[in-house]
């Protein structure tokens, strides 16, 4: 399905790419005390790739653009971090920058090199000596950011330490008490924290030894069960998409399929073909920004876990590899991805990063008319396009749906191994965790997600409406509500930054919509909008003035808005490995001086996620949770735009009865 075709100005950079920009900056450069820690993709403007493909047609026409990248170097040993503008179209450095007492984002090669490293370390291997560990191939070493400490300036990371009995053992039920502190940029262990018992005679807890398997080689096939019978999924004349490049099209919808170290997959230039044949622009812009795992236990070590997997590791960098049949079913479509290592060449390539294909999804919709007995049903299908990122321990699907009836759904699935620590014999988890097996602490935490949604609803100004369900403030016998069951929907256009903060209330049925006040329904009378639905709205439980709180502020709410700006992309900021909680970045940053955000380009940060009070049913893997946001058509269209999907029955998907 693939073709050779011009290059798309939102298409990531090439191998070849990103080896000319690595030239050019070693050129300039000079040395090789530094390390490359990403080379991506400076997208462009929204208003230039708005004008470049006309989506709104008050925007200049656009009819070269600049192809530029982004990199970001750091110097070994002192950590001082350059941020680097590269023009390809020039062939030259057009931007550069120091960042004094910032990180970036942690190449995945950095924590690699840092385990071997500890691995070998003295301090190390004598705190294993003390829990009676002779054999350090049986020690697995889990970097982790460390959160924050009041030294600037410094790329830490933490260690998780557990024992591993065989090459395939789930090392995560063998915790061990002591966690490594770790120097990147000088390579070398720093400090040992071990972690104190509390509530328990013991000083120090023994090694919980009995394994917890969950590989069906170490099960054993007599335990698997015998009663499942193939399930097959066929499409024997091909898939309905088409792929041109890295466009995407399928039914009515057209899209940009991109990928970068720090989001991996983006969705770009969003559009709806109506049923006149107007192709309209929904959404310029969707990704999952950024996401924090606050931990709840407040003792030290455990109080520095609180991960901010997009900022502070990168989705790009912890993309799998997708397995056929496995992660994927179906007639299957792949998308490649390629990422630079430490030396800036184009050499972590991802086969299989992205996997697009279609599935049923149930009904579309169903009416069975009473008076005559005939029922018209139409099943429903969706387009998925996904990828798959490992963050140590836990494990995310991360799935776009696309539904013919204009729905849009954006779903995560947590999955993988809870972060376990040791208990004495005599201690206990609560009430910050739960024993999910003796001596195995599986600690309470949250994921909290925030998605990034930069609209085009009918071109590029528009709004953002918050309606709340009441009953009517008449009494019962009033003659406007003469038996008591009047309610009403209110509904509120935020104006400004100020304005435009949410948080859900299920009492009130809260939601929102993105609106464009310059196209008025023709039927309702309202503008045209997509409605947000956040079924799964928990927010940030630390308390304000904590280290993870004042970092992570956009999880405090589950909406802001914000004025579009080309380099405000993430809501904890650009920078966020051991941000400064007293600079608040991201978000906080954005919404200073009030800004106007009615009827202009905007930005909507949606927060979603899950507040994870495990269970033993967790260990030793996680069946998915399964959280999702979606956006759907509100006074849109003219009426149902699913309408015209065909009548499926027994002949065409071979249904048969038992």
């Amino acid at each position: 399905m693939a073709i050779a075709v011009p290059q798309h100005p939102l298409d990531p950079l090439s191998e070849d790419e990103i080896s000319r920009v690595a030239a050019i900056v070693r050129k300039e450069r000079g040395d090789a005390r530094y390390i490359f820690t990403h080379i991506t993709l400076r997208e462009p403007a929204k208003e230039v790739v708005m004008g470049y493909f006309g989506y709104d047609q008050k925007l200049p026409k656009i009819t070269e653009i600049e192809r530029e990248a982004v990199v970001v170097l750091i110097d070994r040993p002192s950590g001082l971090v350059h941020d680097i503008i590269v023009s390809l179209t020039k062939n030259a450095i057009t931007g550069w920058t120091k960042s004094e007492g910032q990180q970036p984002t942690v190449n995945g090669l950095e924590m690699l090199e840092a385990m071997e490293i500890m691995k070998e370390d003295k301090s190390v291997i004598e705190e294993c000596r003390n829990l009676g560990i002779t054999d350090m191939e049986q020690v697995c070493i889990a970097p982790w950011g460390i959160g924050w400490s009041d030294i600037k300036g410094k790329r830490w990371i933490q260690a998780i330490c557990y024992l591993s009995t065989s090459l395939d053992d789930n090392q995560y039920a063998h915790p061990l008490d002591f966690h490594p502190v770790y120097d990147v940029n000088e390579q070398k262990v720093i400090d040992i924290i071990v972690a104190k018992r509390r509530d328990s005679r013991y000083l120090r807890p023994t090694i919980p030894m009995t394994n917890h398997h969950y590989l069906p080689e170490q099960l054993g096939q007599e335990k698997l069960r015998k009663d499942l019978k193939p399930l097959q999924i066929m499409q024997p004349e091909g898939v309905s998409f088409t792929i041109r490049g890295r466009e995407l099209a399928w039914q009515k919808w057209n899209m940009h399929i991109g990928f970068n170290y720090r989001e991996g997959l983006v969705i770009s230039n969003l559009t709806y073909k109506d049923m006149d044949g107007t192709v309209r622009p929904l959404f310029y812009r969707l990704s999952l920004a950024e996401m924090v795992v606050p931990y709840a236990n407040p003792y030290e070590p455990h109080n520095h876990k609180m991960a901010f997997d997009v900022g502070e590791y990168g989705m790009g960098f912890l993309t799998n590899s997708l397995k056929l049949g496995c992660d994927c079913l179906g007639s299957i479509y792949y998308m490649d991805a390629v990422l630079n290592d430490l030396n800036g060449d184009p050499i972590w390539k991802i086969p299989k990063a992205i996997c697009i294909h279609e599935e049923d999804s149930g009904l579309l919709f169903k009416h069975t008319e009473y008076r005559t007995g005939k029922a018209h049903s139409v099943r429903s299908r969706r387009l998925v396009v996904s990828h798959i990122v490992t963050a140590g321990n836990y494990d995310y699907g991360i799935y776009y749906y696309f539904y013919q009836d204009g729905t849009i759904q954006f779903e995560i699935k947590a999955t993988g191994i809870l972060n376990t620590a040791v208990l004495a014999e005599d201690e206990a988890a609560a009430p910050y965790g739960t024993i999910v097996a003796p001596q195995i602490d599986a600690q309470h935490h949250q994921h909290l997600f925030n998605f990034r949604v930069d609209p085009m609803v009918d071109g590029i100004n528009n709004s953002v409406a918050e309606t709340d369900v009441i009953p009517s403030e008449h009494p019962v016998g009033h003659p406007d509500n003469m038996v008591g069951n009047g309610f009403r929907a209110v509904t509120k256009v935020f104006n400004d930054t100020d304005e435009a903060q949410g948080v859900a209330n299920l009492e009130k049925h809260r939601s929102w919509k993105i609106i464009n006040e310059n196209r008025i329904h023709p039927y309702a009378k309202q503008p045209v909008g997509w409605k947000i639905h956040n079924p799964s709205p928990p927010t940030l439980l630390a308390k304000p003035g904590s280290i993870v709180h004042e970092r992570a502020i956009f999880a405090t709410k589950n909406l802001w808005v914000t004025k579009y700006h080309r380099e405000e992309k993430f809501p904890a900021g650009y920078h966020v490995y051991r941000s400064d909680p007293d600079h608040k970045l991201g978000i906080p940053q954005y919404i200073k001086g009030k800004k106007n955000v009615r009827n202009k380009s905007i930005v909507v940060w949606i927060t979603f996620g899950i507040t994870h009070i495990a269970r033993v049913e967790d260990f030793p893997i996680m069946p998915v949770d399964i959280v999702s946001i979606q956006l759907k058509p509100t006074n849109f269209f003219l009426g149902n735009p699913g309408i015209d999907v065909p009548h499926d029955d027994k002949k065409t998907n071979r249904s048969c009865k038992l």
